[in-house]
């Protein structure tokens, strides 16, 4: 494998689900890119830029940067995310949520996607998380190959089933149209052939980047969730289906997606 002109980058996954929805979402994170004919590592700036927003949650809304982010536990006033010692009441809950996601400098532009699909019973019932993580390979590798760049993957700690889908679509990973049986069509194999290395994974608690994935994909869920007219009714007086609007527009791969242009696959 020969290093692509246009350098390496690398995704951090995570999810959120229910026993209706599956949300899979991954941000890039720029690690390697030529400027003026020399190759320079450029990752460590991108995590500056999240050690200050961390930085910035504490100063305003007084969430320590230690306090691990988790999306579910915020949204709903638990965790006891005020100063690390105190729940907010769910609409303060609510509006820090939102300015979390306000401002996300160190995600560059277009580098947000999702993927989502129904699923049935069992949350490793693996045909439709399948579909959600192959759908969301395939824009990853699409954006990869547009760029000419490399890429690894990290997933958050304890789901080995994602490593296992990985390692398939770097092999096999149906392109153009059906996979988990809601398509119907020719497919062409296009594997992630770009991407180094094997699936990594990462301990969220030590991770901005992969907390960053968390607190998105949740608000990409409540957003799918309000679409589907399912939100529990305290869910719905607080309008957590806008979360995910709170995101500015410029970090969000819109290409991704179909109507709306909001950097989220709905598969059905």
């Amino acid at each position: 494998m020969h290093l692509r002109s246009g350098g390496i980058d690398v995704y951090y996954i995570d999810e959120s689900h229910d026993r209706q929805v599956f949300v899979a979402t991954a941000i890039r994170i720029p690690f390697l890119r030529q400027i003026e004919g020399v190759w320079q590592i450029v990752w460590p700036n991108h995590l500056a830029q999240a050690k200050a927003w961390r930085k910035a949650i504490k100063e305003t809304l007084y969430i320590p940067t230690a306090k691990e982010l988790h999306g579910v536990k915020l949204a709903g006033g638990r965790g006891n995310f005020l100063k690390g010692k105190h729940n907010f009441h769910k609409p303060q809950a609510a509006k820090a949520y939102r300015s979390i996601l306000s401002s996300l400098p160190f995600i560059p532009s277009e580098g947000i996607m999702s993927a989502s699909a129904s699923r049935g019973k069992y949350l490793y019932g693996y045909e439709r998380i399948e579909a959600a993580m192959y759908a969301l390979f395939q824009r990853m590798r699409t954006q990869c190959s547009k760029a000419n760049r490399n890429a690894l993957t990290f997933f958050d700690q304890g789901h080995p089933e994602y490593r296992k889908l990985y390692r398939r679509a770097q092999v096999h990973l149906p392109t153009g149209s059906a996979f988990g049986g809601w398509l119907t069509g020719a497919t062409k194999n296009m594997p992630l052939d770009m991407f180094t290395k094997d699936a990594n994974d990462k301990n969220s608690k030590h991770c901005y980047f992969t907390q960053a994935a968390d607190v998105i994909a949740y608000a990409a869920f409540m957003k799918l969730k309000g679409e589907m007219n399912k939100l529990e009714q305290w869910q719905n007086d607080l309008k957590l289906h806008t979360l995910y609007d709170a995101i500015p527009v410029a970090h969000i791969n819109t290409k991704v997606s179909g109507s709306p242009k909001d950097g989220i696959v709905r598969l059905k």
